[in-house]
């Protein structure tokens, strides 16, 4: 197995705030970007005060491997009067290293040392990690300050199919909902309609929910709403009251359309429609940002430096394809309402969220193909998408060094002047 190793950061800085749950005499510094006891004519030296960071869920981890936290204890006579120390939740359940298991615990914590040398065996089985944070101090005039943490995990993502296949896709296919009309003229009076078997639809549409039902021949404005359930086992249709034979039911319901990828331009297989078709998937305005990161273990001084990142926009082109004009002015609809929320996709394999930007707005072909599926346009990026391709690094750092030679040595021939 091909794997990655990757960084997952927790930052505690304001606009993160909703995400983090502050316990009781805890506070989020907006202006130091920090977690921190709250002075409230000094600081509460109460033992369990905690935080917890939200939980984090990359799909793609297989282990869990190191930990580091960006913290300061101050010293008060060259001895420290503050702490900080961890549990760590798998979305249940919060759990404590007792010395030779992770243990679901309440009570006790565990110092950055245990959990950075122990978090090899935390069990990925949810993919979900959370650490709570202990903050604590024995003097009134202090307060421990928690920057951030890191979690080095390693991962079998290929960052490009995660964002299309197992991230867009699927959103796509949850959030993007167009309705459809298919009038129906009864054979018979009643108040159940059955549009699987009875009145067929003649487009394989994948029905996810009835919109509405009106009496189109008496109240051709559809003032009047009709519907009262659906059954999507059987098809069936509830009315609030009976309709007569002859009238038409107007019919509208929610979709979902199909979603795929592909390189070809002559994607138009009938039983596929009406579908999202995403192609001519291209990485533009690429470069390498920010600077390298690490995760230390402070205890063995074992590290893993991951070079910086490409960031650059994944610019897609989505042709929608459907066998009625109208269905095609729906699905054109839908698409525009999806974009105009200003989306994010939120890459599964990492746990990121990328903003969806539309580039090109929404083109329809006049006519339709020979097989009369009608077509439409639009062009849109994944923004400043992250790809993390080159190696990493075994890193070693200094936590000590030694100086020999003459310590009162200056240097005397620096030149003259400014």
């Amino acid at each position: 197995m091909r794997l990655k190793k990757l960084i997952k950061q927790f930052e505690f800085t304001n606009d993160l705030r909703d995400r983090i749950t502050l316990g009781p005499n805890v506070r989020l510094s907006p202006k130091e970007n920090r977690l921190e006891l709250i002075d409230s004519s000094g600081y509460p030296t109460t033992a369990d005060l905690y935080a917890k960071t939200w939980i984090t869920n990359p799909s793609s981890v297989k282990q869990w491997l190191s930990f580091e936290a960006d913290v300061v204890n101050p010293k008060v006579d060259n001895a420290e009067v503050t702490s900080v120390k961890y549990r760590l939740g798998d979305g249940t359940n919060q759990k404590w290293w007792n010395g030779s298991a992770w243990v679901t615990n309440t009570a006790n914590w565990n110092t950055e040392a245990e959990i950075a040398t122990n978090i090899a065996t935390f069990p990925v089985t949810s993919r979900q990690l959370q650490i709570i944070i202990n903050l604590r101090t024995t003097n009134v005039g202090y307060t421990p300050e928690v920057y951030g943490l890191k979690l080095l995990y390693s991962s079998d993502i290929e960052f490009q199919d995660d964002l299309i296949n197992r991230s867009l896709i699927p959103m796509l296919r949850t959030k993007v909902r167009p309705i459809a009309d298919f009038p129906v003229s009864l054979a018979a009076s009643g108040s159940t309609i059955n549009i699987k078997t009875t009145y067929p639809l003649e487009t394989p549409y994948n029905i996810v929910g009835i919109d509405s039902v009106y009496n189109h021949t008496d109240d051709p404005n559809h003032q009047t709403d009709l519907y009262s359930s659906y059954n999507p086992t059987t098809g069936d249709i509830t009315l609030t009251s009976s309709l007569a034979a002859g009238k038409v039911a107007w019919i509208r319901f929610y979709y979902e359309p199909e979603v795929a990828v592909t390189t070809s331009q002559d994607y138009s297989e009938i039983e596929k429609i009406p579908s999202i078709i995403l192609s001519e998937i291209a990485l533009v305005d690429a470069t390498e940002i920010g600077q390298d990161d690490a995760v230390i273990n402070k205890d063995t001084l074992a590290g893993t430096k991951i070079p910086s990142p490409l960031a650059g926009d994944l610019e897609i082109t989505a042709r929608l394809l459907t066998d009625k004009a109208r269905d095609q002015q729906m699905l054109a609809d839908e698409m525009k309402r999806f974009f105009a929320d200003n989306p994010f996709i939120r890459s599964k394999g990492m746990d990121e969220d990328y903003r969806l930007w539309l580039i090109d707005e929404y083109a329809q072909l006049t006519t339709p193909s020979q097989d009369e599926i009608h077509s439409g346009r639009l062009r849109f990026r994944i923004v400043k998408a992250l790809f993390f391709h080159k190696q990493t690094v075994d890193v070693h750092p200094v936590s000590s060094f030694k100086f020999t030679g003459d310590m009162n040595a200056v240097v005397s021939n620096q030149p003259e002047g400014d």
